[in-house]
């Protein structure tokens, strides 16, 4: 008889070029695979924003995983949204919970009628998801991103903010985490099982060094708040210090948020295929202020051996701080120097390329991942 796990991510997977979805589809294309397990992703139509054409591509890429969407707020129905998702949510317990009441009940009837051996819920914010679930089943809690810390301007609340955040991973069986910071803050406070699960990815070959490039520098990002915040920062601080013959590309939805035009910056937006970039990029930028958890975009450039230059918030969460592909500086003039050196120092760039090999190799093996999964769930 085949087990059965149950995969919850709000996120739409057919939407979007982001680190979340970058990691959504990861997971998706690896249950995809196992012929021993019954797999059910569960998402949310009006957070994902659902289209039906996304449904049918879904289909045809993950043939093997049954896809269920249910909706959080129910904007069409006026007295299920009112009663069942406004009123409730203006008087939830917890500071950080998103789920609704008609959710969680919703999400039950499925859960407690199918008997799924394993459970995996996606961030710490809808883990109240499973609250009214009887079975009695492994849940795992996927975290993604220390929680608390995304709101670590919030000053006065951070005591509640960081109860609330414990008192749902105490919920589950296993905590799994990107980073080393947050292994080790949420082994402290929970005394549960926390799993570091280092998001891995294909190790791309080592070609010999070019000396002519399509694209000079490369950045990648939604549009997140942190990532709007750092992206005008760099071109307001750091563009002004670099030189005008250097090419600055630009891919993905924090495009959107460039509201001035600026010399030698491309906006691309979004795009069909990264890879057309990343096999033709000198180096990548990830300007990164704020923030928690690992950057999977610094990892994607890794795993494409392209030297990063990035702030101190860019290696968050890496298990190496140095001699990992990165160059590292929160001043700006120094950023835009760190650029202009591995655009031009061939000795410097094929020596941060190489150590970027080493260290996605050593750190984020996508066959060590795969065995894992198919070890546990099989």
């Amino acid at each position: 008889m085949k087990k059965k796990l149950l995969y919850f991510m709000p996120d739409n997977p057919m939407s979007g070029k982001a680190g979340n979805t970058t990691r959504l589809n990861q997971m998706l294309s690896y249950f995809n695979t196992f012929e021993s397990v019954e797999i059910t992703f569960v998402s949310l139509k009006d957070w994902g924003l659902w289209k039906e054409d996304e449904k049918i591509l879904f289909s045809e890429k993950y043939p093997n995983i049954e896809l269920i969407l249910l909706d959080k707020k129910y904007k069409h129905h006026f007295f299920k949204y009112f009663f069942l998702y406004k009123l409730p949510y203006l008087f939830r317990k917890n500071p950080i919970d998103m789920t609704s009441w008609i959710l969680r009940k919703e999400f039950a009837e499925i859960a407690n009628t199918r008997h799924f051996d394993n459970f995996i819920i996606s961030y710490a914010t809808w883990g109240e998801i499973i609250n009214k679930v009887k079975t009695k089943s492994n849940f795992i809690i996927d975290t993604h991103d220390f929680i608390t810390a995304q709101n670590s301007n919030k000053c006065k609340k951070i005591g509640k903010l960081f109860q609330g955040e414990i008192d749902i991973l105490k919920k589950f069986d296993e905590i799994w985490t990107y980073s080393v910071e947050e292994e080790y803050i949420f082994g402290q406070f929970t005394n549960k099982k926390v799993k570091h699960m280092p998001v891995p990815f294909p190790q791309k070959q080592l070609m010999p060094l070019q000396h002519k490039y399509k694209y000079d520098v490369v950045y990648v990002a939604s549009n997140n708040p942190h990532n709007v915040n750092s992206i005008n920062w760099f071109l307001e601080k750091v563009l002004p210090h670099l030189k005008d013959t250097i090419k600055i590309h630009i891919i993905g939805k924090v495009g959107k948020e460039i509201k001035k035009e600026y010399p030698d910056v491309v906006i691309h937006g979004m795009v069909d295929d990264l890879k057309e970039f990343y096999d033709n990029a000198r180096i990548t930028i990830c300007p990164m202020l704020s923030g928690t958890g690992v950057k999977i975009k610094v990892l994607e450039s890794l795993s494409n051996n392209l030297p990063v230059v990035t702030n101190t918030r860019g290696v968050d969460g890496l298990s190496q701080k140095v001699d990992n592909g990165c160059l590292v500086t929160d001043d700006a003039k120094e950023f835009a120097e760190y650029m202009e050196i591995l655009l031009k120092n061939d000795e410097l760039y094929d020596a941060l390329r190489h150590k970027a090999h080493e260290f996605i190799k050593n750190n984020h093996s996508l066959e060590k991942e795969i065995v894992f999964f198919k070890n546990k769930f099989s």
